[in-house]
């Protein structure tokens, strides 16, 4: 696991890490997906597309986030697995594989919001590339 929560306030926070930016944009999916539900119980039944684009690397992960809570909240699809075929610090498309949500089987918890851009930070150093972001629970 590359990525850990943190309280804020009435929120909850994310710290993730990747060895790049694809990676980074992966481990903060599987950081949500273990949010909502037990991803232990997920399968890789179906293979879902996401692609997006944005002004910067910063805007570009909030968007991503918030694309996941739609696919969550809107279409009550879950995911074990990412992939980016495609990605650059203003644009993704990314490659997800999961299932369609079952409360009894994954046992589905907190509700995400949404991703904010309050405290926001992306940062790369000879470590890797690094994310702090609040979600909105």
């Amino acid at each position: 696991m590359t990525w850990e929560t943190f309280e804020h306030q009435a929120d909850l926070g994310l710290l993730v890490h990747g060895t790049d930016g694809p990676e980074l944009f992966a481990e903060a999916a599987l950081a949500f997906f273990s949010l909502v539900c037990d991803l232990d119980r997920v399968v890789e039944r179906d293979r879902y597309e996401l692609a997006g684009e944005a002004g910067g690397v910063e805007e570009l992960l909030v968007d991503w986030l918030n694309d996941l809570v739609y696919l969550f909240e809107g279409e009550g699809i879950v995911c074990r697995r990412i992939e980016f075929p495609d990605w650059s610090e203003t644009s993704y498309h990314a490659v997800l594989y999961g299932e369609t949500a079952d409360a009894r089987r994954h046992r589905l918890r907190d509700v995400v919001k949404a991703a904010t851009y309050h405290g926001l930070s992306v940062s790369r150093d000879e470590a890797g590339w690094h994310a702090r972001v609040i979600l909105d629970v």
